[in-house]
């Protein structure tokens, strides 16, 4: 070879090492950036978790002492709401259900059941001895929950404790050394010592009554082995089954297979039911990048991931988008009814518009084939009920669940005020009575009803 020829390529080469050189460092930086941004996210959503806890551990404190009725019930009604920022903030906690399981069931029934009370304590005249029990042994659980919280903040701060980036998580799995402990694992710890709650037998979802309830849709289906959930798990995330791995089980009132794996930059887990082996719930934790799926490609996204699972006869719902994430609920839809208590929650991720969450809860413990009623009551009567400062724009007939569990068919009227908000009056079509109210809250980020 030439002199000449040889100096050119050299130099070429070179050229390309710096090149992929350069972009190797771009990448690098990137990612870094990417995982400093999910860093800050976590930690934002963890000091939220850690004052919201606070606060309601002092609001179910100062419950326990009021006797006026009217202040009562004002205090539960804040109760509420604190336990509602919780929840908000533990959803943004890129831990897998296991981590959070108990911690996140007390603080719903927390809130669930300073909602009963809230509505009936005013019309009491006060609060019974044995809600006052209920109270003090909440607000015990939840003085607990403070005091581990605020520790796990401390360690943070004193870097004994990692909130955990997605490099961190990765390392960890694979067993890497000298890293500080993650929260997750201190979370876990929280939960093996998490202490018993006391039965809340009340008009609640989440009340003592309302626990052990069938999952109608599992009814008369086959149990699954693990291998068997680690099967349904790889064909729902469409991947094969040597990417995931069975990591044990949970129990509970529905019993599940654990999978978990590494997929497309994501840690997933899948939660598959021991009856049936259907998909319970998908998590999937990873730093999310910058947006370049529209809303409108993302819900097409989803609807797509739908139709090939397979589950027939379900319709858009609301949607709203938070972290750079698509959460959008879908209903099942039965002769033209809508049936609210039968709800899919998909999340989509705005970077690649790929699956980050799943949520069938609703799903597979009230599908059924329904046995619908006519409506004794017709349209025009029910609209009656419809307040004269609201106008209907739309109307459906829809399937709503109660508070206590149970299922109402209502006539559904979306309304607009005269200064252009939106609510939905739900007016029961066999008795005549309004149901429930809710307002839509809508801006950039989708609608939420409340």
């Amino acid at each position: 070879m030439k002199k000449r020829t040889t100096v050119r390529v050299i130099t070429f080469l070179s050229a390309g090492l710096i090149a992929a050189g350069v972009f190797a460092v771009r990448n690098t930086r990137r990612a870094n950036a990417l995982d400093l941004y999910a860093r800050a996210s976590t930690e934002r959503a963890f000091d939220e978790l850690v004052t919201s806890v606070d606060e309601l551990s002092n609001a179910l404190e100062k419950s326990r002492y009021l006797s006026d009725p009217a202040l009562a019930s004002a205090m539960c009604t804040q109760i509420f709401g604190r336990a509602m920022t919780a929840q908000m903030a533990m959803s943004a906690l890129p831990y897998a259900s296991q981590e959070l399981e108990q911690t996140a069931g007390f603080v719903a029934k927390v809130g669930d059941y300073a909602g009963a009370l809230a509505r009936t304590v005013s019309r009491s005249g006060g609060y019974s001895d044995e809600e006052l029990k209920n109270l003090g042994s909440l607000a015990e659980t939840a003085g607990i929950m403070k005091l581990n919280l605020q520790d796990m903040q401390s360690r943070i701060a004193a870097g004994e404790l990692s909130i955990g980036g997605v490099y961190e998580q990765m390392e960890h799995a694979e067993g890497g050394e000298d890293q500080p402990p993650l929260a997750g694992q201190s979370f876990q710890t929280m939960e093996q010592e998490f202490p018993e709650l006391p039965s809340l037998v009340y008009d609640g979802p989440f009340s003592e009554s309302m626990s052990g309830k069938k999952q109608l849709y599992l009814q008369g289906m086959e149990p699954v082995d693990q291998d068997e959930a680690l099967q349904a798990a790889a064909k729902f995330l469409d991947a094969d089954p040597e990417q995931l791995r069975s990591v044990g089980d949970c129990a509970g009132d529905v019993p599940c297979w654990i999978c978990e794996g590494y997929l497309n930059g994501a840690q997933y887990s899948v939660y598959v039911t021991k009856q049936g082996g259907q998909i319970w719930s998908v998590i999937g934790a990873r730093a999310i990048g910058e947006q370049t799926y529209t809303v409108r490609q993302a819900l097409s996204r989803a609807e797509r991931m739908v139709d090939r699972w397979g589950i027939e006869d379900l319709e858009e719902g609301y949607h709203t988008v938070s972290g750079g994430v698509l959460l959008v609920s879908f209903y099942h839809s039965q002769d033209g009814v809508r049936c609210y208590p039968d709800l899919i929650k998909v999340g989509v991720a705005l970077d690649n518009g790929a699956l980050i969450s799943y949520d069938a809860q609703g799903y597979i413990s009230s599908h059924t084939d329904r046995d619908i009623p006519e409506a004794a009551v017709t349209r025009e009567q029910a609209q009656m009920k419809v307040s004269g400062g609201l106008r209907v724009e739309d109307y459906e007939l829809a399937v709503i669940p109660s508070a206590g569990g149970e299922e109402r068919l209502c006539h559904e009227f979306v309304c607009r005020t005269g200064e252009g908000e939106h609510y939905i009056l739900y007016v029961n079509a066999l008795t005549g009575d309004e149901e429930q109210i809710l307002i839509l809250l809508e801006d950039e980020t989708g609608t939420l009803a409340i």
